[in-house]
């Protein structure tokens, strides 16, 4: 049964500040320097400068660790996790850290999963029919550009990824709302990693690379897969653990096994999405750049077909979910911002759904407003913002139309009485 209630108010109004007109940075710095003093950007600058100085120190590192090697992983990653905490006990970032906390732990959750995969993969088995890998022949192993270098083929999803990762954060980094955004991004791409880990290991389908029949080790099932009581052994657990954290470093070794659904076009629809729905509205039919965002993230998804990295059918549920999980995020997001909720599913929507949304969305108390009580420009408007001022002049419309209506209606009544 649904129960649409538009008057709802918004929750907990003790524990909520009014609009703040502070805004959060210094308007008197320069622009360049008002970046420079967001938290956000330190927070990103922070992230990159960690990730390479892992990266180099753990370059080195064998396929196999050994013991002395495992508290520089776990030191590694209490390294990612200590500003994230820090973050907590300041109420202007305390609901982005707790975001970003939220997503760490499903990211966690998601490689642990997938290093179990690795045992459950069936490698002995051929792999499935496909109508991608029908349509698109094996490409070669390498590349060249103008005849100069020779480049994996298999890595241009993940240049793609990369690339696009670079120009969002430098497009909305700057923005005064980016808190905002990060933190919806973060919150959908872990909500989304937490899908994933329940599908991988649901139904472990053959692995679409051939190389991974080669890598994955011999499991006592006759296909080639691991049980359950052969995967539990100290030793198999001890190197899922040393695999897990390899990933999350990233020192990215090969993964196998971790078919449904494609975690890359997760990530490459995300990425998309946050420009699809926060670049600027252009009046017209195209956005040629949202256009060209979409191009990119579908040929990172398209590669990964083509280089029998996943299956179409992985890459399919992936564009599913994330366009589904975004658009539902946001959608109870426009409802917090308009103080209503409806109710479809009650024990989700009324117990989870609204909660954590209203939490994420609404200001804390003493928590500077990141606007800064600057109106929007039309021009300047994304898609959120117009979805908000759609709304609210629709139901003023109708408020018109129905009172138009109901004078209409008490005018003919009184002409019809009247005779």
């Amino acid at each position: 049964m649904c129960v649409n209630t538009p008057d709802h108010k918004p929750p907990s109004p003790h524990r909520r500040s009014p609009v703040n007109k502070t805004p959060l940075g210094n308007s008197k710095l320069p622009h360049w320097k008002t970046v420079l003093n967001n938290y956000y950007t330190k927070v990103l600058a922070f992230f990159f400068v960690y990730t390479g100085i892992v990266m180099y120190a753990t370059s080195e590192i064998n396929t196999t660790p050994t013991e002395k090697e495992v508290p520089r992983f776990i030191l590694s990653i209490s390294y990612a996790i200590f500003p994230t905490l820090l973050g907590v006990f300041s109420v202007q970032t305390r609901r982005t850290s707790l975001a970003f906390l939220y997503m760490q732990v499903c990211t966690v959750l998601m490689n642990f999963v997938t290093s179990i995969a690795w045992y459950r993969n069936p490698r002995e088995l051929r792999n499935l029919p496909d109508v991608g890998h029908d349509l698109f022949p094996m490409p070669k192993e390498h590349y060249s550009i103008f005849g100069y270098g020779q480049f994996e083929t298999s890595a241009v999803s993940d240049n793609i990824i990369l690339t696009l990762a670079v120009a969002t954060v430098f497009k909305f980094g700057q923005r005064a709302n980016f808190g905002d955004i990060f933190r919806r991004f973060i919150f959908v791409y872990g909500t989304l990693e937490l899908m994933r880990s329940c599908t991988v290991l649901l139904t472990s389908l053959p692995d679409a690379s051939p190389a991974c029949r080669k890598l994955t080790p011999m499991g006592d099932i006759w296909n080639g897969a691991h049980t359950w009581s052969a995967i539990n052994t100290p030793s198999i657990w001890y190197e899922i653990m040393i695999h897990t954290l390899k990933i999350l470093i990233p020192i990215h070794p090969v993964t196998c096994g971790d078919m449904v659904f494609s975690g890359h076009t997760n990530t490459a629809c995300c990425l998309a999405l946050v420009w699809h729905t926060y670049y600027k509205w252009v009046p017209g039919p195209v956005n040629l750049v949202k256009v060209l965002v979409w191009v990119a993230a579908m040929t990172a998804a398209l590669m990964l077909i083509v280089c029998r990295v996943h299956y179409t059918l992985d890459v399919a549920l992936a564009i599913f979910f994330s366009m589904t999980i975004w658009g539902s995020y946001h959608r109870f997001a426009v409802d917090v911002a308009l103080g209503r909720r409806f109710i479809s599913v009650w024990c989700v929507d009324q117990l989870i759904c609204y909660p954590l949304v209203e939490y994420l969305e609404l200001p804390l108390i003493g928590e500077a407003n990141k606007n800064g009580g600057v109106k929007v420009k039309r021009e300047e408007m994304n898609l959120f913002d117009l979805q908000l001022v759609g709304i609210l002049l629709d139901e003023e419309e109708q408020g018109v139309a129905g009172v138009k209506e109901r004078r209409r209606l008490q005018r003919k009544y009184l002409r019809e009485s009247s005779m």
